[in-house]
């Protein structure tokens, strides 16, 4: 049951004197006579306020200990430290969440935290709320605004670790064609000469290329001769 209690039940709290009649909770509440009995059966419900039910009234409402120890509670979280859950919640309400059931589904936290917190960010100029119909609206402040645009022109260090500015690309790695099983058996199998035998070898094609262009020296000279003797 503790962890049941919303913001709506805090906030109503903070409307209860011990001059408010129940007769009168709706005025509190800025609720229709039907809205407030809906209210206060969840408060006595939950165990946070008892009311007597003499007719025809005035009927008194008493908050419990439970209800009081909710309030000094909350009083506590409003003297911490703005932190990252905060700032959260924040966003979300910059975004358009404008009632606690929005911002619980969105955030998935618990009812009972998040009615610490926004209590918290009510206390330190951050939100303001408004009572009617027996719900709550929250809204930011310009102080709650121009923190939220904050966050999110200047990302704090870990975002900015977490998410670069620009995508980096890994290197790709080249593959290697590996030569075929064939190839590599055929350039095993080619015989690599020795250097002097390759020197030889070298040596050797000389001659027969100087006989070779005598050959047809002396052919060309042959020619010529018999074309000059038939003349």
């Amino acid at each position: 049951m503790p962890d049941e209690i919303t913001f709506m039940d805090l906030a109503s709290l903070l409307q209860i004197t011990p001059n408010t009649p129940l007769e009168k909770l709706g005025s509190a509440l800025n609720a229709s006579i039907f809205d407030a009995s809906n209210v206060a059966g969840s408060l006595k419900q939950k165990g946070l306020i008892e009311f007597t039910a003499y007719y025809p009234g005035p009927n008194s409402i008493t908050i419990t200990n439970a209800g009081k120890l909710l309030v000094a509670e909350a009083e506590g979280k409003a003297s911490e430290p703005f932190d990252r859950l905060d700032e959260t919640i924040l966003f979300q309400l910059s975004g358009g969440k404008r009632i606690p059931i929005e911002l619980q589904n969105t955030i998935n936290i618990r009812p009972r935290d998040l009615a610490l917190r926004l209590y918290k960010l009510n206390r330190q100029e951050f939100v303001i709320y408004e009572l009617k119909n027996g719900g709550v609206d929250i809204m930011l402040t310009e102080k709650g605004f121009l923190n939220t645009r904050k966050a999110q022109t200047f990302p704090s260090p870990e975002g900015r670790a977490e998410q670069p500015a620009y995508p980096t690309q890994q290197p790709q790695a080249i593959p290697v064609q590996q030569p075929s099983t064939e190839t590599q058996q055929q350039v095993q199998a080619t015989p690599v000469p020795p250097p002097h035998q390759a020197a030889r070898a070298q040596s050797g094609k000389g001659p027969l290329i100087a006989a070779a262009i005598a050959v047809v020296i002396i052919i060309a000279i042959l020619v010529i001769a018999y074309y000059e003797h038939i003349i």
